[in-house]
C-alpha cells in the first residue's frame, strides 16, 4: 500500500489516520511477524447474558461502539519506515449470530465454536482485527463473544469495551439516546507514549531497572527450562468459592495488604519450593495507565514486569506479603518502562534469555453490568500468548468468588503437569487462608493433601516384618543343611559348604584369641580368592565387624585405617602386604596353621544391632568417611533381594567387585545364604568376564555402566546361555547401553540398584526395559526403607518437583566411625517416621515420578560427580579400575571404634 500523507493530527488526506505503533504495540507486532499464521496473539472473552436480548438492537450498539473505539478500526502494514497503524473512518463489526438451542448440548457446542474461532489467525494488513459473535444457547440465554488481536486490546480495554456496549445497548433497548462517547483517542495514546520515551522519566525508569536486575539473575522456572510461546496453550480452571474468597480478604487484612498481594506471595512461595530456589522472579502484568489519557482508551497499554522476591523458610508469610507490597509499589512507579526494553538493556535478547518465571495476572476489573436489566457473567478464553505459566485470577464482582486459570505452554507442560501445579496452588492458598500469617513459611508444603497421602502411604509402604537374624546366621544354617553342595569356585578350585564353613570356623576361633568379638573391628586386606571369602566369614563368625582394605593400595592409604580405626587385628595373605608400623597385630594367612582349633560354629553373643562391616564412603560429608552398618540392615537387604530376584541352589553368582566397595557384599553373601555357588572372578581368566560367565555357567552377575559396556563389547554375538539376570550398580546405565544389552542378550533381565554407602548397599531398584525412554530412574524403595524428596523447609516435595533425597528406615548405617559431628550432621531426625527415627541426607537432588520412582537430577552440594563414581580426596575415582564394580562408594576417612559410630550407639534406626 502506498504511504499516506498525514497532517500533524495524524489524519490522512483520504479520510484515514496513520499513526506509528506504540512501544507496546511494536512488541506484539514483532512477535506476530515471526510467525504470521500463529493465533497466539488472539485475545478473547465472552459475556453470558441471562435474559431477553434483541439481536438487531445489539448489532446497532456494536456499530456505535466500534465507531467510538479507535483501536477496533485499526489495521497494520509495514513499509520502508517500519510498521504503521491505519485507522479507518468506519468498520462494519458484522456480528455473527448463531442459534444453538437445538444442539444436544448448546453450551458445549458454543464453547467448541468459540475455541475454533479463537484458533484462526488475523491478517494484520487486511483487518479488521476483531470479531464479534452472538450465540443463543437458551430461550433467554446468550453468549456475546469477542476476539481481538492483542495489538489492539488488553484486558482493561476489554472491560471498557464491554461496559460501553452494555450502556449503549441498554439505552437503545429502552428507546433512549445513549450518552456521549467517553473514550479518548488512540492518537493521544500514541502521543503520550512518544512523549514518555523522550522524557527524563524514561531515563530514570531505565536506571531503576538496570540497577535492580543488573546481575542478570538466572530465573527459576517451574518447568526447569524456557522456550518461546507456542501457538496454543493449555488451561486448567477452578473456582475459589465465595467463603474462600472472603477468607482470602480477611487474610489480607491480617497481613496489612490487599488480596492480590496475598495471591502473589502465595505464588512466590509455591515457585520457591517447587524449584528449590530462594530467589524467584514473577511476571507481574501492569495496566500501564498512570497518565490521564490511557485509562479512557480501549487499547493495548499494559506491560509485564519482573517482581523479584526472596523466600526463606524461617520467615513468616506476613513478611513475604510485606515484601510483595513493597515490591509491587516499586514496580508500579516504573511500570511504563517496557519489559522488552529491560531485556535489551541487559543484553538478554541476543542470548534468548527471559527474566520472568510464572506470571501472576490478578484481574479485579468490575464486570458488574447488565444489558437492559439482563445480568451477565464474564468468561475469558485467552489473554494472549503464554511463554511459560500464567496464573490468571478473576474477580468478576458477581459474588461467586474468584476464578483461577492456569495457562501453560504445551512445549513445557502436559495436561497432567499443568493440573498438578493448578491443584497444588489452590491447595496452598486454602491452607494459607486458615493459617496464622505470622508463623514461618517452613510449616507449609506445596504438595497437596492428596499427594501427601500418596507419598506417605503408598510410595513408601515398604514395611515388612523380618526375623531377628544376622548376616552370618543363615550362611551357617545353609552349610548345616547342604554341607556337600558346592559353595565356592575359583578357576579349578572348588569348596563345598562344609569345607568352607570348617575353614572359616577355625580361623574365627583364632581371631577370637586376638580380641575379635561383637563390637570390635577386624581389618581384611586379602586379594580376591578363596582365602578372602574364608577370612570375611571368619570375622563375622567371631562376632566382629570386618573392615575391607584394598591390598593393592600403597602403604600410606593402608596405614590410615589401621592407625585410626583401632582394629584388634588385620588379616592379610602374605607378609609385607600391610605396614607394620601401626601396632596392629597381623594375621598372615601364608603359613598360618589353625588346624588345632575346633571346626564347629563358635558361640558368640551377637545380635542384629551389632556392626557387621565398616566400609569407606564416597565423601558425601565433604571428605570420605568410614561408615558402620549393622547386621540388621544388611540382613534386611539380602532378604529383600532374595524375595525380589530369587536365587536357587542351581544358580551361580559371579563375584567381581573389590571388597572395599559395599556392592561386593551381596555378591559374596547372598548366594551363600541360598545354597548357590559363588564364582570368584579370576584376573587371568581367558576372554574376560564374558568368557568366565560362559565357562562357569554363571546365572547372575553385577557391573557398573562402564564395565557393562566393556562386557557387551567382549561378549560379541556369542550367547551366554546360562545367564538370566544382570545387576548394574552405582550410576544408572544410559538408555543406549540398556538397549544394546537387550539386543545382545534377549531374555536376560537387567536391573539397576542404587544407594549410598550410608545405607546397607542399595535402597532403590529399577528394572530396565528394552524400550525405555527419558531419564533413567533409580527406582522404588526396597523393604523397610523410606525415600523422602524434601524441599529446603524439610517438607515433602510432590511428584515431579525436585528436592534433596533423604533415606530413612531400618537399612540405615549406624553412623560414621568415631565421627560424632559428621554423623549428627548427615543422620538427622526423621519428622515423618516413628519417634526417635533417623534419616540420612544423601546430598543428591532428586524427584519422584508419578508412580513413585526416584530420579536423581544432580547434587545438592558442590560435589562433582562422574559416571561410576565420585572422586575421593586424593583424586582417585571410586571406579578407578575396570574391575571395580561399586559405583560411587570409594573414599578415605578418619575411623574410630565401631561402638562409637554415632551418639546413640550402634544399631539404632
Amino acid at each position: 500500500m502506498t504511504a499516506l500523507l498525514t497532517d500533524r493530527s495524524g489524519r490522512s488526506g483520504r479520510g484515514q489516520v496513520t499513526l506509528p505503533l506504540t512501544a507496546a504495540q511494536a512488541g506484539v507486532w514483532h512477535a506476530q511477524s515471526l510467525d504470521p499464521l500463529s493465533p497466539a496473539q488472539n485475545t478473547a472473552e465472552y459475556l453470558e447474558i441471562d435474559g431477553p436480548l434483541d439481536p438487531e438492537v445489539f448489532a446497532e450498539a456494536l456499530r456505535r461502539v466500534t465507531a467510538e473505539t479507535d483501536a477496533l478500526r485499526v489495521r497494520v502494514e509495514s513499509g520502508e519506515a517500519g510498521p504503521r497503524q491505519y485507522l479507518s473512518a468506519a468498520v462494519e463489526p458484522g456480528p455473527i449470530v448463531r442459534d444453538l438451542r437445538d444442539a444436544p448440548r448448546p453450551d458445549r457446542r458454543a464453547e467448541e465454536w468459540m475455541r475454533a474461532d479463537l484458533a484462526e489467525p488475523f491478517d494484520l494488513a487486511a483487518g479488521p482485527l476483531f470479531r464479534h459473535a452472538l450465540l443463543r444457547v437458551g430461550e433467554a440465554r446468550w453468549l456475546w463473544y469477542v476476539r481481538v488481536h492483542h495489538l489492539l486490546m488488553d484486558g482493561f480495554g476489554h472491560t471498557l469495551l464491554a461496559r460501553r456496549t452494555a450502556e449503549v445497548y441498554t439505552a437503545l433497548a429502552r428507546g433512549a439516546v445513549p450518552g456521549p462517547r467517553t473514550f479518548g483517542s488512540l492518537a493521544d495514546v500514541v502521543a503520550e507514549d512518544a512523549a514518555y520515551r523522550s522524557s527524563g522519566a524514561f531515563e530514570a525508569d531505565r536506571a531503576y531497572w538496570s540497577e535492580t536486575f543488573g546481575d542478570r539473575p538466572d530465573v527459576p522456572r517451574l518447568a526447569g527450562r524456557g522456550t518461546p510461546a507456542s501457538r496454543t496453550f493449555l488451561r486448567r480452571t477452578s473456582q475459589l468459592d465465595a467463603p474462600a474468597a472472603q477468607g482470602l480478604r480477611e487474610l489480607a487484612g491480617r497481613s496489612r495488604a490487599t488480596w492480590p498481594d496475598v495471591l502473589i506471595a502465595a505464588q512466590a512461595l509455591y515457585t520457591s519450593r517447587a524449584t528449590g530456589r530462594r530467589e524467584v522472579v514473577l511476571g507481574l502484568p501492569m495496566t500501564g495507565r498512570p497518565g490521564s489519557v490511557p485509562p479512557r482508551v480501549p487499547g493495548l497499554v499494559m506491560n509485564v514486569l519482573p517482581l523479584r522476591l526472596t523466600v526463606r523458610p524461617e520467615r513468616t508469610f506476613a513478611e513475604l506479603v510485606g515484601q510483595v507490597v513493597r515490591g509491587v509499589r516499586e514496580v508500579r512507579r516504573h511500570q511504563r518502562y517496557r519489559y522488552e526494553d529491560i531485556r535489551r538493556d541487559l543484553r538478554l535478547l541476543g542470548e534468548g534469555r527471559g527474566l520472568l518465571g510464572p506470571l501472576v495476572n490478578v484481574v479485579p476489573f468490575d464486570y458488574a453490568l447488565d444489558f437492559a436489566g439482563a445480568p451477565v457473567r464474564a468468561g475469558n478464553l485467552s489473554t494472549g500468548p503464554v511463554e511459560d505459566l500464567t496464573v490468571n485470577i478473576y474477580d468478576r464482582g458477581d459474588g461467586r468468588g474468584l476464578r483461577v486459570d492456569h495457562d501453560g505452554n504445551p512445549a513445557l507442560y502436559d495436561a497432567a503437569g499443568l493440573a498438578a501445579h493448578h491443584e497444588r496452588f489452590l491447595d496452598l492458598v486454602e491452607r494459607l487462608i486458615h493459617a496464622d500469617p505470622y508463623t514461618p513459611t517452613a510449616a507449609q508444603t506445596v504438595a497437596s493433601q492428596a499427594e501427601l497421602a500418596v507419598l506417605t502411604k503408598e510410595f513408601d509402604a515398604t514395611d515388612r516384618a523380618l526375623p531377628p537374624t544376622t548376616l552370618i546366621g543363615p550362611i551357617e544354617a545353609r552349610a548345616a543343611r547342604t554341607p556337600g553342595a558346592t559353595a565356592l569356585i575359583q578357576g579349578r578350585t572348588a569348596l563345598s559348604y562344609g569345607e568352607l564353613n570348617t575353614r572359616a570356623n577355625r580361623l574365627a576361633r583364632h581371631l577370637r584369641t586376638l580380641g575379635a568379638r561383637p563390637g570390635a573391628v577386624v581389618a581384611v586386606a586379602v586379594p580376591r580368592s578363596v582365602d578372602l571369602v574364608v577370612s570375611l566369614l571368619a570375622v563375622l563368625k567371631s562376632g566382629a565387624a570386618f573392615l575391607p582394605l584394598d591390598p593393592e593400595d600403597p602403604e600410606p592409604r593402608l596405614a590410615t585405617p589401621l592407625g585410626d580405626a583401632g582394629p584388634v587385628c588385620a588379616i592379610t595373605d602374605r607378609a609385607g602386604r600391610l605396614p607394620g608400623t601401626t601396632g596392629t597385630p597381623l594375621v598372615v594367612l601364608a603359613g598360618l596353621d589353625v588346624s588345632g582349633h575346633l571346626w564347629s560354629d563358635p558361640a558368640r553373643p551377637l545380635t542384629p544391632a551389632h556392626p557387621a562391616y565398616v566400609v569407606r564412603t564416597s565423601g558425601s560429608t565433604g571428605h570420605p568417611e568410614w561408615v558402620v552398618v549393622s547386621h540388621r540392615a544388611v540382613d534386611n537387604r539380602l532378604r529383600w533381594m532374595q524375595d525380589a530376584y530369587g536365587l536357587t541352589a542351581e544358580d551361580r553368582v559371579l563375584q567381581r567387585t573389590p571388597t572395599p566397595f559395599d556392592a561386593s557384599l551381596w555378591e559374596l553373601f547372598w548366594p551363600l545364604r541360598q545354597g548357590a555357588a559363588l564364582v570368584l572372578a579370576d584376573a587371568e581368566a581367558h576372554g574376560g568376564p564374558a568368557g568366565l560367565i560362559r565357562e562357569q555357567a554363571v546365572t547372575t552377575c553385577h557391573f557398573t555402566p562402564p564395565t557393562l559396556r566393556t562386557f557387551l563389547a567382549e561378549a560379541g554375538p556369542e550367547p551366554c546361555p546360562a545367564l538370566r539376570q544382570v545387576f548394574c550398580g552405582g550410576e544408572a546405565p544410559p538408555r543406549e547401553t540398556a538397549a544394546a544389552f537387550h539386543r545382545a542378550l534377549p531374555g536376560v533381565a537387567l536391573h539397576h540398584l542404587h544407594g549410598p554407602a550410608e545405607a546397607a548397599v542399595d535402597v532403590t531398584y529399577h528394572a530396565h526395559g528394552a524400550d525405555g525412554t527419558g531419564p533413567v530412574p533409580d527406582g522404588r524403595a526396597v523393604w523397610n526403607t523410606r525415600l523422602y524428596v524434601l524441599d529446603e523447609a524439610l517438607q515433602l516435595c510432590p511428584p515431579g518437583v525436585p528436592g534433596e533425597l533423604y533415606v530413612a528406615g531400618h537399612r540405615l548405617a549406624d553412623g560414621y566411625l568415631g565421627r560424632t559431628g559428621p554423623t549428627a550432621e548427615r543422620f538427622v531426625a526423621d519428622p515423618f517416621g516413628p519417634p526417635g527415627g533417623r534419616m540420612y541426607r544423601t546430598g543428591d537432588r532428586a524427584r519422584r515420578t508419578a508412580d513413585g520412582e526416584v530420579v536423581r537430577v544432580g547434587r545438592a552440594d558442590d560435589q562433582d560427580g562422574s559416571e561410576g563414581g565420585r572422586a575421593d580426596d586424593q583424586g582417585r575415582p571410586g571406579d578407578g579400575r575396570a574391575d571395580d564394580q561399586a559405583g560411587p562408594r570409594g573414599g578415605r576417612g578418619e575411623p574410630g571404634r565401631a561402638e562409637a559410630a554415632s551418639g546413640t550407639g550402634a544399631g539404632g534406626s
